[in-house]
């Protein structure tokens, strides 16, 4: 596989962000434009480090862990009252989830004292060379702590051949702080019931050391039907934020396995015109449809990606365990589904080696939709590197020190800003200049 197929994740140009309609323009060159400079750091813990961590006795306790893990994770976290893991958790004592710079390693830690699982830490780890997720557990119950590589306990919800993290969709997140209890504007509105622990939590009263560890954004005052912000991260909303790194990692773990397909080049522009044909008043012509017969194409979204070894039944369905009767695949980072980042992934690599479907891309005008006083985004080609930028390229301490100034707002939404607009010009290139098989 070519490197610079693999996302481009060691390149990063200028990244330029969306701001609110009431940011103020003094602010717009300091926190607009993201330069290579300043991001290109990519610093990530990881599980190897861990291993190191216990091995050199640089950790004895969860707590110890914690402080060991660098101190975005303990801002980048959500409260679970009802859990489907192993352990226990209630409205005084939510398990907590933490989902760090950029959703790539992810823990389930309990707070509850006489929880059996308390001294237990379950964690997840998306590995960028194999596009698999990797489960683990920290077992700290001994004197001498150990490891363990992919509990067959956890396999029964997260799945056996290609675990995935497990996670709610946007403005539906069942049993997390937030999960819309109470009537607001947004979609993680805070209960009054939740509100007050979470207030209690932030003051410190509660008698658990792990919920007292957590840092929180002191100049917010919570209120009931409003969110959580998360502590230095312009964007704030806690919950969105989550699906946004889950959902990133997520979707570049699918990408990476089905590009390592024998198949995968053959169906990438049939990707695209099918993806994009998910949205309204979209439907391939009958050329197309021919094209897709004589090369054995399918014509249904789900049946293409079968042909590269993705199931979206359940490969796509995060917010559902493998025991739910009917997973749903139209999981949503915010306004997108990962039909759609998938999507962009597989377009932004295409437009790197393809100068022909490059230009045209340069050719189509976007719809503005990201402007600051020293660049501004004309065309798709343009387009579809800024939504790629902040989801994908960055990561790490890049992406930890990124989020302090960047609004993503919709950079999740690919359908009708990129694909639906360049649909006409996707098709005419595949049934004209396109021929993967030869």
């Amino acid at each position: 596989m070519k490197k610079e197929l693999l996302l481009g994740l060691t390149s990063l140009l200028i990244l330029s962000c969306q701001v609110q309609k009431n940011t103020m323009k003094e602010r717009l060159n300091e926190e607009c434009v993201l330069s290579e400079e300043q991001y290109k750091a990519h610093q990530q813990v990881h599980l190897s480090d861990i291993k190191e961590w216990v091995q050199k006795k640089e950790i004895s306790s969860v707590e110890d862990l914690m402080l060991k893990l660098p101190e975005v994770y303990r801002k980048n976290f959500s409260l679970v009252e009802h859990t489907k893991a192993l352990g226990e958790a209630n409205l005084d004592y939510p398990r907590i989830v933490m989902f760090g710079s950029d959703g790539h390693l992810l823990f389930n830690i309990s707070s509850k004292l006489d929880d059996p699982t308390y001294q237990k830490v379950d964690g997840i780890e998306l590995n960028e060379q194999t596009g698999n997720w990797e489960l683990f557990q920290v077992d700290f119950t001994q004197a001498k702590i150990k490891v363990h590589d992919a509990p067959q306990e956890c396999f029964r919800c997260h799945g056996q051949a290609h675990p995935k993290p497990l996670w709610g969709t946007s403005s539906h997140w069942e049993g997390v702080f937030g999960d819309n209890e109470a009537k607001g504007p947004n979609g993680e509105a805070l209960s009054m019931r939740h509100l007050q622990k979470m207030n209690a939590f932030k003051g410190h009263r509660t008698n658990s050391p792990r919920l007292k560890l957590l840092l929180w954004d002191m100049e917010q005052k919570l209120r009931s039907g409003g969110i959580r912000n998360i502590k230095d991260n312009r964007f704030g909303a806690e919950l969105i934020t989550s699906n946004h790194f889950i959902g990133a990692s997520t979707a570049k773990g699918i990408y990476i396995r089905m590009r390592q397909h024998e198949n995968y080049q053959n169906i990438v522009l049939p990707l695209l015109l099918l993806t994009a044909q998910m949205g309204k008043d979209i439907n391939i012509g009958q050329i197309t449809s021919k094209h897709f017969d004589l090369n054995n194409i399918p014509h249904h979204i789900d049946s293409l990606y079968t042909l590269v070894n993705i199931d979206t039944k359940t490969d796509f369905s995060i917010n559902n365990s493998l025991e739910d009767e009917n997973p749903d695949p139209q999981w949503r980072m915010g306004k997108g589904t990962l039909y759609e980042q998938i999507a962009l992934l597989a377009l932004y690599d295409e437009l790197l080696v393809n100068e022909e479907l490059k230009n045209i891309f340069l050719s189509i005008p976007a719809q503005l939709s990201c402007k600051s006083e020293d660049h501004t985004m004309t065309n798709l080609f343009d387009l579809v590197q800024h939504k790629v930028k902040y989801h994908y390229l960055l990561k790490g301490s890049g992406k930890v020190e990124a989020s302090k100034v960047y609004l993503p707002l919709d950079d999740d939404e690919v359908l009708a800003s990129v694909l639906e607009p360049a649909f006409h010009y996707l098709q005419n290139y595949y049934i004209t200049d396109y021929h993967p098989f030869l």
